[in-house]
């Protein structure tokens, strides 16, 4: 079994390998001389039109495809983006680390990710802000084993693996919260990546013994007959922001207008989708591969447009208690206030 030390070394090389050098490529890419005149004459007429002339302004937002993420579509479709003068273009992303490459490279302008991997990519010098929260860690986000495994609770999971969608992300933080509360350590764990939709066949087929399944994948999970133990944002990751919309900080200063309106509309969106399967039932078949069906059976996620700063703030400590950063962050400095 590796060592603590073994483990935060590879995190570190991990996080070194994918978010950070894929973003400071392709910052550096897009950063790697003065824009031509044209491309500044673009830019000043784009800022112009966004700008008191009663035109929208153009904003390209990123959002990975879960139930999560129908706050995004769900403001497109009742024109709260509009209404807030935003001309949106959602595009779908890969989830966890993935997304913060995309926003960097200005693929996208806006972005959905986990605040782990936000917080990761900031305090290794990327200028991410945090401009908006989104889901809470619920009953949404589930434990799920075999029924035959014997594993009925988290200290079962000693000398077992376990199955996160991505290492450098939310899902990580909280199973380690988990397991000191337990007595166990990160060492105690093998903790491996592997995607939502393949974690319920992998426990079947014997390759991984435990796996973090969230909405509508715990569904599925219950579905194919797996059982949940518990909720993986409880004990002290008991109510944990799990996942908000970020931007880079040169975007904020120059677009605060933009910010403003998507908070706004984000928030109208909440307001609207807060509790009502009926609603979600309807939106999130029209974006993801889940059906109406299958929206009607999960645990309906806990959405907050807020960001809530000291329980962001006690998620970067347990980042710098779990060698996922080698230096305290605070979050204050990530979030942007206008």
């Amino acid at each position: 079994m590796p060592t603590r030390k073994l483990l935060a070394a590879r995190r570190r090389s991990l996080l070194a390998a994918g978010v950070l050098s894929m973003a400071a490529l392709t910052l550096t890419a897009c950063g790697s001389g003065a824009p031509s005149s044209a491309e500044a004459d673009a830019a000043g007429s784009s800022s112009a039109a966004g700008e008191g002339s009663g035109e929208l302004e153009s904003v390209n937002i990123g959002y990975f495809p879960l139930v999560h993420t129908s706050t995004l579509v769900n403001a497109d479709e009742q024109g709260y983006l509009e209404d807030a003068g935003i001309d949106a273009e959602l595009t779908q992303t890969q989830g966890g680390a993935a997304a913060i490459p995309a926003l960097a490279s200005g693929n996208v302008d806006v972005t959905y990710a986990n605040y782990t991997s936000a917080l990761l990519a900031a305090q290794q010098g990327l200028p991410i802000v945090l401009i908006a929260g989104n889901d809470v860690g619920a009953d949404d986000h589930g434990i799920y084993v075999d029924p035959e495994s014997g594993i009925e609770e988290i200290a079962d999971l000693k000398g077992k693996s376990f199955a996160v969608n991505n290492l450098q992300n939310i899902g990580t933080v909280a199973l380690y919260a988990q397991l000191e509360e337990a007595g166990l350590s990160p060492a105690d764990v093998e903790v491996m990546e592997m995607p939502y939709p393949d974690m319920a066949a992998a426990v079947q087929n014997g390759n991984v013994d435990a796996v973090w399944q969230v909405e509508p994948f715990q569904a599925v999970s219950e579905k194919e007959g797996l059982v949940k133990i518990g909720n993986l944002f409880a004990g002290p990751a008991e109510e944990m922001p799990v996942a908000g919309w970020i931007t880079t900080r040169e975007y904020a200063d120059a677009h605060p207008e933009v910010i403003d309106g998507l908070r706004s509309a984000l928030s109208s969106s909440m307001e609207d989708l807060d509790g009502n399967r009926e609603a979600l039932s309807a939106l999130v078949p029209e974006f993801t591969t889940v059906t109406a069906e299958v929206v009607q059976e999960i645990e309906l996620p806990v959405f907050s447009a807020e960001l809530d700063l000291e329980k962001l703030q006690q998620g970067a400590d347990l980042m710098l208690e779990y060698d996922l950063i080698d230096e305290a962050l605070d979050v204050q400095g990530t979030a942007y206030t206008n």
